[in-house]
């Protein structure tokens, strides 16, 4: 008996019906985000509050240059010092977004959309990434720091121009950026007393340090590896200090014109002292002052809509507490 004209003979590619896979959705996210490891995030229980720091000058000052200012004469009393402390405040705001998931999607989406969970992921990264523009816009603002824990390099001093001087043969040293860097070290230990232990290279900056020939010239003349890892690693380590490359990116575009990401960390350096923990009688570059820890979430219903609503929000403020802390070399690139 003949076969139907008009079927299809089963095939490979006929046996199956084609649906939705259940464990795999591509999702863009914001990723390489340095803000809460360059500003930790120090948890408060208020909105605004105070805090004390103690007179930088008193603690420095000596009343002898030799060493002998706390000599103590026998039957004489040790002299009485009073140091001193000024405050300063903080006072935090809300930052959130919200999404929403209707009946009528609930009940025809495919699992594996997740719909609650996918949306709730996506208002939580745009509050991060907007709390990174934030941060990041502070620590490369040249007016928040005095000018001698600053540097702007142009024309043959930045890194990447092609009459930079990498090669440094005058007698400076190998290297003439590692020479920049020095300067930066020096500059905060005379402000602040701290050896930095963070350096911020943006990820466009370290593609051009990684090629630096002084750097590789200097290798060549020491035992131990100055670039460890992948030449140069986040949360590696390099001239002491731990590396952090921030690569995260913006839209930098209008609603509807043609996608264009542009990164949120410039062009600039920033070497700093950062307590990982701070507390009391601490020392740090910048803060994250933070309600609650954490993200708070809610959720209300819309009958009127038919939908369910939901909130991801944070409640902090970030603030530069010591600039002494660091040191800006601004367009170390063109």
């Amino acid at each position: 008996m003949a076969g139907n004209p008009q079927g299809l003979n089963a095939t490979v590619n006929t046996v199956h019906s084609a649906t939705p896979l259940s464990d795999l959705t591509l999702a863009y996210r914001p990723s390489g985000g340095i803000a809460d490891r360059i500003w930790p995030v120090k948890p408060v229980q208020h909105e605004s509050d105070i805090y004390y720091k103690w007179n930088k000058g008193q603690r420095f000052r000596v009343v002898r240059a030799d060493g002998q200012g706390t000599l103590i004469a026998d039957k004489s009393p040790a002299k009485v010092r009073n140091f001193g402390f000024t405050t300063d405040s903080y006072k935090t705001q809300r930052y959130g977004a919200a999404e929403s998931v209707s009946d009528r999607e609930r009940a025809n989406a495919d699992a594996a959309l997740s719909l609650e969970q996918s949306k709730l992921i996506g208002i939580q990264d745009e509050v991060m990434l907007d709390y990174e523009i934030r941060v990041a816009t502070a620590v490369q603002a040249a007016a928040n720091y005095a000018a001698a824990n600053k540097v702007t390099l142009a024309g043959a001093n930045q890194w990447n121009s092609a009459s930079f001087t990498s090669l440094n043969t005058t007698g400076a040293g190998h290297s003439a950026l590692y020479t920049n860097l020095l300067t930066a070290k020096q500059a905060i230990l005379t402000s602040a007393n701290r050896m930095p232990n963070t350096i911020v290279i943006p990820f466009q900056v370290a593609m051009v340090v990684v090629n630096d020939p002084g750097l590789a010239d200097m290798e060549k003349f020491t035992l131990n590896r100055l670039l460890a890892g992948d030449v140069l690693q986040d949360g590696g380590m390099f001239f002491g200090m731990r590396v952090l490359i921030p690569s995260i990116t913006f839209q930098t575009t209008a609603e509807g014109e043609a996608d264009s990401l542009g990164f949120v960390w410039g062009k600039n350096v920033i070497l700093a002292y950062v307590d990982p923990a701070p507390g009391l009688n601490s020392l740090t570059f910048g803060l994250t002052f933070r309600v609650g820890g954490g993200f708070g979430i809610r959720s209300w219903r819309e009958e009127r809509t038919m939908e369910t609503f939901y909130e991801a929000s944070i409640n902090q403020t970030e603030k530069l507490v010591s600039a002494d802390c660091a040191y800006l070399i601004s367009a170390a690139i063109a």
